[in-house]
């Protein structure tokens, strides 16, 4: 992630000039058609983790999760974290492991940003899925 840190995010036309190491130190190229990984799950949120300007060297910053019922995931396709500092709990994801879709899932905002939609779309070129629309994503998520 160090290379990431060094180069710029953004060209003057907004592609993403450190994609190939930011997919690389993600696995991005490792994805299966059949979704991410716990791992990549988890690298996806770091990436808007660290985007959101978490602390993320911070040893007493955590990911809690994933969060399943029964064996499986609370939402079919999603996996779904807290965010801890220290005992505090700072936020609840979930991740759409087909195409890296993130979800606040308590204000049940998506994020979406340069960085992140250029992983999706590695992502969905693994899966053969793409984002969901946001109505369907919401219907899913249990948003309003």
């Amino acid at each position: 992630m160090m290379m990431l840190c060094k180069c710029a995010l953004f060209t003057v036309w907004g592609v993403v000039t450190c994609l190939p190491a930011l997919a690389q130190s993600l696995g991005v190229r490792s994805v299966n058609p059949s979704g991410l990984t716990l791992a990549q799950s988890k690298q996806v949120l770091r990436v808007v983790m660290k985007h959101e300007r978490y602390k993320m060297a911070s040893p007493a910053l955590s990911i809690d999760g994933p969060w399943l019922t029964d064996g499986k995931p609370v939402v079919p396709g999603y996996l779904h974290f807290g965010v801890v500092y220290g005992t505090s709990t700072q936020g609840h994801y979930a991740v759409n492991t087909s195409s890296g879709d993130v979800w606040d899932t308590e204000s049940c905002e998506r994020y979406t940003f340069a960085a992140l939609v250029a992983i999706q779309k590695h992502v969905a070129a693994k899966t053969g899925k793409a984002l969901a629309s946001d109505d369907d994503a919401r219907t899913q998520l249990g948003c309003p």
